[in-house]
């Protein structure tokens, strides 16, 4: 099958390395009256006084290769004199000096702020000179292919998200004609498909994080229950006087396009543990009315120390407690340890994001807490969409700090200095006096924890449409 390709030609003359570093001077505009000045067409258009570049984005379902074609020609497309040849190079050192000056408080070079020069397998050249012939205005064509499929297949991708994959030809080496120096370097770049925040990202894991590896992930990129291997679900009523009964099928599916979804839903079921008068909140209620999911990893996978990352799409509808939570592997609540990069709740009538820390207190079951939590609102007058969107949750843990995040900004963090466990209402209780966050038991860690709540600090959800569903793209665990 013949291989599709997308032609663009494009009229430019090449931009000078030395321009390109140190800004151009008035000299330069002897260039506006000499003729006899060669410089790659395709440069000038482009041409913003810092350099010469013109930016390609490429899509996300396009993977044909690209063909563009560059020449030379002479100020004014003025005939050659006589015949003329020059050499094309990629010049290496002139991006190298841009990415240095983007550094710098110079805007101008901001473009080049996440550039990487362009490997040699994403792209060829079909010649590494162009002749002018005498008479002519305008050399013959050299035609770049770009790969677009291996460009947007490559590992580094994941890498370097916001890259931009630089191609910098420069003409040199002119056999009769002088190149002129402040057009004779063209910036071919091209710019990765951005993540469309309203949809889940389908790209690889990093497989490295500052300094880290990733050690455990789940993407859901399947259909069905969750991985049984990596989650173990919750059922029935479980925390906090919450409305829903947890079921192990139906409220927890991946969606085929890289969810788990978790649905809460308004549907009666009746509680086969109902004693008529008891004071048991789990007992006393005869049917729950909304069904939901809560599922974690204990028993499957616990870590202690690291960076987790979930990206999420939460939902915001009154009654939804939507939440990303770990707890320690060992002894009892709140001696174990618990950490909420998520909660969105109700503070004073207001939907909030929580992010909290909570360890033992010397009254059992009870628990100290250094909470944060912000009004959905703040988030909403930056970003109206914000509801519609994925963000992404992350918890930095340390030997001496914990850090929770939300789109890389911080939340809450504690020094694990204060962590320091009570006696949990009695101090020979397993946990009493230890530090459930920074300890040297051996297999002590925390595992993940992943729900979808109804009510209760959730809010009355009586006039919420239903089904709620709360969309998780990925878990992402690197030490």
């Amino acid at each position: 099958m013949k291989k599709m390709t997308t032609i663009a030609k494009w009229m430019f003359p090449f931009v000078a390395g030395a321009c390109i570093a140190t800004g151009c001077s008035d000299e330069d505009n002897r260039y506006n009256t000499d003729y006899q000045w060669l410089a790659i067409k395709e440069a000038r258009d482009a041409w913003d006084g810092s350099s010469c570049n013109k930016k390609i984005v490429l899509e996300e379902e396009q993977t044909s290769d690209t063909v563009i074609y560059i020449s030379a020609s002479l100020y004014q497309n003025q005939p050659a004199p006589a015949d003329c040849t020059v050499d094309i190079v990629v010049a290496a050192d002139s991006l190298q000096k841009a990415i240095e000056l983007s550094a710098t408080e110079n805007t101008a070079y901001q473009v080049y702020k996440d550039a990487l020069l362009m490997d040699e397998s994403y792209y060829d050249l079909s010649a590494n000179q162009i002749t002018m012939k005498a008479g002519a205005t305008v050399s013959d064509s050299v035609a770049i292919t770009i790969h677009r499929g291996a460009l947007l297949r490559d590992p580094i991708r994941a890498e370097n998200e916001n890259a931009i994959f630089v191609l910098p030809l420069q003409i040199v080496n002119s056999s009769s004609l002088v190149i002129n120096d402040v057009v004779n370097t063209l910036m071919l770049m091209f710019q990765l498909p951005q993540l469309d925040p309203t949809q889940p990202d389908m790209t690889d894991p990093k497989q490295e994080i500052d300094g880290m590896s990733l050690v455990w992930n789940d993407e859901f990129n399947g259909t069905g229950a969750p991985d049984p291997a990596k989650w173990g679900l919750e059922e029935g009523f479980q925390r906090n006087q919450e409305l829903q009964w947890y079921k192990k099928e139906g409220n927890a599916e991946m969606d085929g396009n890289g969810n788990m979804v978790f649905i809460a839903k308004r549907e009666r079921v009746a509680n086969p543990n109902y004693e008529a008068g008891s004071s048991d909140w789990k007992k006393n209620r005869q049917y729950a009315e909304y069904t939901s999911a809560s599922m974690n990893s204990s028993g499957k996978f616990e870590f202690k120390y690291g960076r987790l990352l979930v990206r999420a799409k939460i939902p915001t509808d009154l009654g939804a407690w939507p939440a990303i939570w770990t707890c320690g592997n060992w002894w009892e609540w709140p001696l174990n340890g618990e950490i909420d990069l998520l909660e969105y709740y109700l503070v004073d009538g207001k939907p909030s994001l929580h992010a909290n820390f909570c360890w033992g207190s010397d009254t059992r079951w009870s628990g100290k807490w250094q909470s944060y939590n912000r009004p959905l609102e703040e988030f909403t007058a930056k970003d109206p969409q914000w509801a519609e969107k994925y963000h992404i949750w992350r918890m930095d843990w340390d030997e001496e700090y914990l850090r929770l995040y939300i789109d890389d900004e911080l939340m809450n963090e504690i020094a694990l200095s204060q962590t320091m466990n009570g006696s949990g209402g009695d101090g020979r209780l397993e946990g009493a006096y230890q530090n459930p966050f920074s300890n040297d038991f051996e297999g002590f860690g925390a595992y993940v924890w992943l729900n979808l709540a109804v009510g209760s600090n959730g809010g009355d959800p009586s006039d919420s449409e239903f089904p709620m569903k709360y969309y998780v793209d990925y878990v992402r665990v690197y030490q």
